[in-house]
């Protein structure tokens, strides 16, 4: 089917250059792993999935990072008339999940030849239980002894729509990564008294060093919960937490939490999706076709401000205090990001959850996964500090600079607020350390240097005098 027939059939009309971005990504599947980079608000998904439609490409797994965004894909599938999956993993789908609690993935992975509903699947009549997602799969398996989580493999569908993490193989032609530079900046945390207490647990000492953990001790910790489990005995909390610290790259300890950053490694032939692909495009070494920023916002960069951890303290808190005050005056929708180091001392009306009538000022992290997936309007997006990575963590070995790093964060944050565009909020770059990174930031907005509160002030009314609500 041509891109054109593609549209027509969904009923949509193009925007400017997806058509010829879904022939040109065409022409790149077939040979190989490629990257597709499109400012936020293009309509990648759309593109994408044309694009697959004509290489004859389909089915094809969908990685993404929160079930938010696996709604939008699916919404988009159900537009366009192709069949999906949404799948889960183990923690929403397993039958034992009640009795195993947090040791259900070392269960299932290591001892699911003893579990009956694993032994079930022998019986299973696939036409009996297809399904458009994991919640009706259960509907149709309930009262039966077959794995719904392994049952998911059963399913016929053009697109797979799995989290990233989801250990399980469909049989496909290609995968795609939406929000690629999640493969590599897909950062948690846990409080570091649950490791001390998971790990006491299984009677493994614990006397951290440095900031930067070693993982040798991981390895032993999984062996042992799964030595308990042959036991009949269950760990209450170890299961969970030695299972999130395995999927580490890199895991240090800040401010009485544990930080884990996971960097996910594609398995086959895969499309990379993101606004910001460049770093990435240096560690998988892929062809990347790229749709040039067609608008570029104002952003205005606060040079006097920095959240650098050896700067940080209690008089320059107040200083991002006395911003966000005087941003309350000019403005009623307020979206400001920073790390949760960050956050903790600044004065914000919701906190990663707000109404969808909300005013006043909303506080997302920087790397929380409400940063992902979501439009959020609003009249004016700051960044509260450039959201670097501690510089312990040797994203080096990754292909990546730290100036890498808080450059796609930055950017990804900031895309939250312009998913459509009619969005056009005002950019506040509140670190003096983004203007290191102008020679990136330059290609999506119009960077311009302020020296003080007043100066911030002026160019606020400014940029209200030109565009009037």
């Amino acid at each position: 089917m041509n891109p054109e027939e593609f549209f027509r059939k969904a009923g949509l009309k193009p925007r400017p250059l997806q058509l010829e971005a879904a022939k040109q990504l065409a022409e790149m599947i077939d040979t190989g792993s490629v990257g597709f980079q499109a400012p936020t608000g293009f309509g990648k998904t759309i593109t994408v999935l044309a694009a697959i439609s004509l290489a004859d490409a389909f089915p094809v797994t969908w990685r993404v990072r929160t079930f938010d965004i696996a709604k939008r894909v699916s919404d988009d599938c159900a537009l366009l008339g192709l069949p999906f999956y949404i799948a889960a993993g183990r923690e929403k789908l397993c039958p034992l999940k009640e009795e195993y609690k947090s040791n259900t993935y070392y269960f299932c992975r290591f001892l699911k030849f003893k579990c009956p509903f694993f032994k079930g699947l022998s019986s299973i009549k696939p036409e009996n239980i297809f399904s458009v997602d994991y919640d009706q799969l259960l509907r149709k398996l309930k009262g039966t002894e077959i794995c719904p989580y392994y049952a998911q493999l059963y399913q016929q569908a053009h697109v797979y729509i799995i989290p990233y993490s989801l250990g399980l193989s469909f049989d496909v032609n290609l995968e795609v990564i939406d929000e690629a530079h999640n493969m590599v900046l897909d950062v948690y945390s846990i409080p570091e008294a649950k490791l001390r207490e998971a790990l006491a647990e299984l009677d493994i000492h614990y006397e951290p060093t440095g900031d930067l953990i070693q993982q040798a001790f991981i390895e032993t910790a999984q062996m042992k919960i799964v030595e308990l489990l042959e036991q009949g005995k269950m760990p209450l909390i170890a299961g969970r937490v030695i299972a999130m610290l395995a999927r580490g790259t890199f895991i240090w300890r800040e401010e009485g939490e544990i930080h884990i950053l996971k960097f996910i490694r594609p398995r086959k032939r895969t499309i990379f999706v993101s606004a910001t692909l460049e770093p990435l495009q240096k560690i998988y070494n892929i062809p990347v076709l790229e749709i040039p920023v067609q608008r570029k916002p104002e952003a205005l960069i606060a040079t006097w401000m920095t959240t650098r951890f050896h700067e940080w303290d209690y008089k320059m808190a107040k200083e991002y205090n006395d911003l966000i005050f005087l941003l309350r005056k000019h403005f009623q929708r307020i979206v400001v990001f920073a790390t949760k180091r960050v956050a903790r001392s600044l004065r914000a009306d919701y906190v990663e959850e707000a109404p969808s009538d909300w005013k006043g000022v909303f506080l997302l992290f920087s790397r929380g996964k409400k940063g992902e997936g979501v439009n959020i309007e609003s009249e004016v997006v700051v960044v509260a500090g450039a959201p670097y990575l501690p510089p312990f963590i040797h994203v080096e070995k990754l292909g990546l600079t730290h100036d890498d790093v808080a450059t796609i964060t930055t950017i990804q944050n900031i895309g939250r607020t312009l998913r459509h565009p009619e969005n056009n909020p005002l950019i506040i770059l509140a670190d003096d350390r983004f203007r290191k990174l102008k020679p990136t930031l330059d290609r999506y907005y119009t960077n311009i240097e302020t020296d003080d509160l007043h100066s911030l002030d002026k160019a606020i009314q400014k940029y209200k005098a030109s565009h009037p609500s």
